[in-house]
């Protein structure tokens, strides 16, 4: 029985933190952008900011989903929409360290960790692990502590992923001659994301 929970939670960890969602496809620019060195802190906000969040949901914020279950849906597009905003922005991404014309940077840890609460996608995925995995009762505490030990493996291998494909990409883009075209493969990396997530 451990086992069979142990192999679909890594099933629905690695299919839900692998994907592309706003958290990915900002790695993947930022180290196309700046370098993996740079982005390493922003990948370290990510990992340990989705972990504390969903931890804290854990606890009893995720009650308030389960009390008013029209709340997902209200995440769910105000989701597509951010993503849409995001392909939007990203259409303006050069190698440059400019994005729409202005200077930019690496974000920062404390960024990356602020904009989990501001993340749908990681609202969604958090109260969905808390939800599906978590044991009522005198084990919850123990269940949780788990799933945070689970999703900081998973969660890390999937940010070093995506910042080793940044890498990738920008040495791809740039043997090949299309280094201008770096915004519009992002722009359409984040319309499949929005794709995948309204029929999610």
């Amino acid at each position: 029985m451990l086992f069979a929970t142990a192999i679909n939670f890594l099933l629905v960890t690695g299919t839900a933190l692998f994907t592309p969602g706003p958290n990915n496809l900002m790695l993947l620019t930022s180290a196309a952008k700046f370098g993996p060195r740079a982005t390493i802190p922003h990948g370290m906000g990510v990992v340990s900011g989705f972990c504390l969040m969903t931890f804290l949901l854990g606890l009893g914020v995720a009650e308030v989903m389960t009390a008013f279950p029209a709340l997902k849906w209200i995440l769910k597009y105000a989701a597509i929409a951010y993503f849409a905003y995001m392909a939007y922005k990203l259409l303006g991404v050069s190698f440059e360290g400019k994005a729409n014309g202005t200077r930019s940077r690496p974000m920062r840890y404390y960024e990356a960790v602020l904009f989990q609460w501001i993340n749908p996608k990681a609202w969604v995925i958090g109260i969905s692990f808390v939800v599906a995995f978590v044991q009522p009762g005198e084990n919850r505490l123990w269940s949780l502590l788990a799933i945070i030990g689970g999703l900081l493996v998973v969660s890390s291998a999937s940010t070093v992923t995506w910042i080793l494909f940044g890498e990738r990409l920008r040495a791809f883009l740039r043997a090949t001659g299309f280094e201008h075209r770096l915004g519009i493969i992002l722009a359409g990396l984040m319309g499949i994301a929005i794709v995948l997530f309204l029929f999610s």
